[in-house]
């Protein structure tokens, strides 16, 4: 946590908590209406009148950006601050958020002590001809994104001391991680994902997303028959606790869910239950669960709130994050879908305790395809995820706080890439490291799981990448040997001809070239390439097994 942020209605005390809370912290404080006042040299209702609300919204919203980039700060909003979904990008990653709050009745007679008190100050609320009924209505519009906070602080009938007090109680909560607090958020154009990792996140589901979803009335839980045993019924209560009604919504689990049979049958189930637009779909399970359940959120009444949860490893560090849902076809993987953003990504580490071996196995491959990619995905930032791996011992690699923080270097990257590229026209390609051939490894009888077919993929893209001059022996020794440590398959048991005919199927083609992306002489740092030899594809093939 770096920073404090106060949000509210106008008369709640935000100026000034923000003051005393930062002298308390060691922080700086800063109010946004202040800042805004200074840029134009007269008040907000001048600015107002003058300018017109578009460019107050506009300077609020840059200053509120700038200083969400500062950290040891108490930030107090202007009221209406909450309402632009580009202010939450900028408040929402590292920040703890609070609402202040108070009846409207008491916030009107504070409004007016202020004016008795200071005759330049100018409450516009105060001009109407019955401003608590005006202020009630304001509430009521702005009440489900006040209640977005991560915690709520009732000023009602407090001395602005006892609301510090309460204030800092909350600071120390989110500083020793009792009050969970997003990891980041990822902003794009079609929505606002809130990032949080960490254990035991899943008894804090149904608060969690009660904050993003404060109006929704049905939460409809989709799991596949191996997690739904499993983590279903906690999953329930915790929604059940914050007023949500649950339905639970089963699929067999494997890869053969993802299918237009289960689609079908999922959009049954929910339209004939009466699923509204306000209602939130949960994705509970691993990759399978994610992708079609996101892709069914999309599609059903024109899309409804999202959340996933993720249970397998894989599902944590990569497919959860990004908004990629869809389904298979006979031609190959995933090549039906939709970009759909969650609105919440909720990953408890915990739950990987009762993750089959091979499925905890196979999600290290796209952990280790994170440490191969990392300092290309991220702009230029130094690798450490696959040292990191590789100095590991092997019991940090199965300890649950090692896992928290393993898997939030990979949401973390994940999500670097996707915030400059959603729907992989450019960098998010890079994510397709070892998915050129590992996807067509997959989908050749789906002999594998989708890390083991990603662990092959990624040994032939290194040993493609020597074989055209582009990378070294020391990296694919590197690579090699973590895949190694990790018992992932390093021998593809499957035929030529099925892989090649699968191959021409990727999505990733464009105008018949397929779209490589093979490693430098770096770790961390690969280029996307298109012009490579069928002959050469076909020899790295054969050279980890193909017959």
């Amino acid at each position: 946590m770096k920073r404090v942020i106060l949000i509210g209605l106008s008369g709640t005390g935000k100026s000034s908590v923000a003051r005393r809370l930062s002298a308390r912290l060691g922080f700086d404080a800063i109010d946004i209406d202040d800042e805004i006042v200074k840029l134009f040299g007269h008040g907000i209702s001048e600015i107002f009148r003058r300018q017109g609300e578009s460019v107050f919204r506009a300077a609020e919203r840059r200053l509120l950006e700038d200083a969400c980039t500062r950290p040891n700060l108490v930030i107090a909003t202007g009221g209406g601050a909450v309402l632009d979904e580009a202010n939450w990008v900028s408040m929402r990653p590292e920040s703890l958020i609070i609402h202040l709050t108070a009846q409207p009745e008491e916030l009107i007679e504070r409004l007016q002590r202020q004016v008795a008190a200071d005759s330049s100050t100018v409450r516009p609320l105060l001009v109407s001809n019955d401003p608590v009924a005006d202020l009630e209505r304001m509430w009521r519009m702005r009440r489900p994104y006040y209640e977005r906070a991560d915690a709520e602080i009732e000023t009602g009938g407090k001395s602005l001391e006892d609301v510090v007090d309460d204030a800092e109680r909350l600071v120390r909560a989110a500083q020793c991680g009792e009050l969970p607090l997003p990891i980041g958020t990822l902003g794009v154009p079609t929505g606002r994902s809130d990032l949080y990792v960490a254990s035991g996140l899943l008894e804090s589901a149904g608060r969690l997303i009660r904050r993003r979803f404060p109006a929704a009335r049905r939460a409809w839980i989709i799991s596949d028959s191996n997690v739904a045993p499993l983590w279903s019924e906690p999953v329930r209560e915790s929604l059940e606790s914050t007023g949500f009604e649950a339905d639970l919504l089963a699929v067999p689990a494997g890869e053969t869910s993802k299918s237009f049979e289960q689609v079908s049958r999922l959009l049954d189930q929910l339209l004939n239950g009466r699923i509204d637009r306000r209602d939130v779909v949960v994705a509970l399970g691993g990759g399978v669960v994610g992708d079609l359940a996101g892709f069914v959120a999309a599609i059903v009444l024109r899309g409804v709130g999202l959340v996933q949860i993720p249970t397998s490893l894989l599902a944590m560090v990569d497919s959860s994050v990004g908004g990629k849902t869809g389904v298979d076809h006979a031609r190959g993987k995933n090549l039906i879908g939709a970009f759909y953003q969650p609105q919440l990504v909720i990953a408890d580490p915990t739950v990987l305790a009762t993750l089959p071996e091979r499925e905890w196995r196979a999600g290290w491959a796209e952990i280790i395809k994170h440490g191969m990619i990392e300092t290309t995905a991220t702009g230029g930032v130094e690798p450490r995820l696959l040292s990191r791996i590789e100095n590991a011992s092997d019991a940090e690699l199965r300890a649950v706080d090692f896992m928290a923080s393993i898997v939030t270097d990979n949401v973390r990257i994940k999500r670097a890439v996707v915030q400059g590229d959603e729907r992989e026209a450019g960098l998010r390609r890079v994510l397709n490291y070892g998915h050129t051939l590992g996807h067509a490894m997959e989908a050749s009888n789906y002999r594998y799981v989708h890390g083991e077919a990603i662990a092959l993929g990624m040994r032939a893209a290194i040993a493609l990448a020597i074989r055209l001059g582009r990378s070294t022996e020391i990296i694919a020794r590197r690579q090699n040997a973590v895949l190694d440590r990790l018992q992932l398959p390093a021998e593809f048991d499957g035929e030529l001809a099925e892989v090649m005919e699968h191959i021409w199927s990727d999505k990733k083609a464009v105008s018949g070239v397929l779209t490589w992306i093979l490693p430098g002489k770096k770790i961390g740092i690969v280029d996307i390439v298109n012009d490579v030899p069928l002959a050469d594809v076909e020899a790295v093939a054969r050279a980890i097994g193909a017959r």
